[in-house]
């Protein structure tokens, strides 16, 4: 997992963002149209250098640089909240350059909390970049979320947050949300600094929920099929790390036995299957008794006489209804 970046080592790119800080005092305190204009033109040469350097429209954007972008603001007095919010709320399209610059207000959040500073804020707007759908802030707000999962006390302010992004009015973003924290959770070095605290169970648990209780269209949203993806490589990891004491698979099992939403029970079937292929999981006796519990809430079939003689050959490594 990479590690948090020290700070700029441009020194265009530094003075620049000082600038552009100290704009947005001036403007905050004058109120005049002169200063804006001045903190327009201060702005502008920092997102130019931005969009020049950060790869944004690329496959691969420059993360580094966004980090030590986030590092720097941190390490800076002035209050970035209005320069993280303008970088931000930027809407150029997934192949433009400017779209770089919510990768490095994704940073720059993430940096301000490490840093104990601004966390309400921080928290709404990462809450807004994690729901983004293009697929460069994605991989920005990702590597961010990351980050600061890594840090000490980091992944459990995670999944104490993340829950009130559950709450965001349109359902897609409220999943693609979800699809992201998802994704970061599935580090078994991040999930081992918070094995034993409730808030990430009770995350995946309302995580799951929600799936649930969607309306039969929302089966469309890409967000929701994202989040499909994501949750049986993280619950996978999430039932082998806890397993030395069976809290996992405890909870795992329980999931199973109430599960009817056809499309959650396939999430939990994908993440038995991959517990049986992992070195690392639960052992073979607790995987049988997960895939039993799911077995046990399958609906009937319309017409058992027509089961194949011999469809039941190796079905522990067969899907479940």
């Amino acid at each position: 997992m990479r590690q948090p970046e020290e700070g700029l080592r441009s020194e265009a790119l530094r003075e620049a963002l000082k600038v552009a800080l100290q704009g947005e005092g001036e403007a905050q305190g004058q109120g005049k149209a002169k200063k804006e204009v001045q903190n327009e033109a201060r702005l502008a040469k920092l997102e130019d250098l931005l969009c020049r350097h950060g790869d944004g429209a690329h496959s691969r954007p420059n993360l580094r640089l966004a980090a030590a972008v986030g590092a720097e603001i941190a390490s800076l007095p002035p209050s970035p909240v209005r320069l993280l919010t303008r970088l931000g709320s930027d809407d150029a399209a997934p192949d433009d350059p400017r779209v770089f610059l919510p990768i490095a207000a994704a940073h720059g959040w993430v940096a301000l909390l490490r840093a104990n500073r601004h966390g309400p804020e921080a928290w709404a707007a990462l809450g807004e970049l994690a729901a983004d759908e293009r697929g460069p802030v994605r991989v920005g707000t990702l590597d961010a979320l990351s980050v600061l999962a890594s840090a000490n006390g980091g992944a459990l302010a995670l999944v104490t947050n993340a829950p009130d992004w559950l709450q965001l009015a349109d359902l897609d973003r409220r999943f693609s949300a979800a699809a992201l924290v998802v994704e970061a959770l599935g580090e078994r070095r991040i999930l081992a600094r918070i094995a034993g605290e409730p808030q990430l169970l009770d995350y995946l648990s309302r995580t799951i929920q929600e799936l649930a209780d969607a309306p039969r269209s929302a089966e469309r949203l890409e967000g929701r099929r994202r989040l499909l993806m994501s949750l049986p490589t993280t619950l996978a990891t999430v039932v082998s790390t806890l397993g030395m004491g069976d809290q996992g698979p405890a909870w795992f099992e329980r999931l199973c036995a109430s599960a009817e939403h056809p499309h959650v029970r396939r999430a939990l079937s994908d993440t038995i299957l991959r517990l049986r292929k992992t070195a690392l999981g639960p052992g073979s006796a607790t995987a049988q008794r997960l895939r039993q519990a799911l077995e046990s809430t399958a609906k009937p079939l319309r017409d058992p006489s027509r089961l194949r003689p011999g469809s039941g050959r190796g079905k522990a490594s067969r899907p479940m209804r």
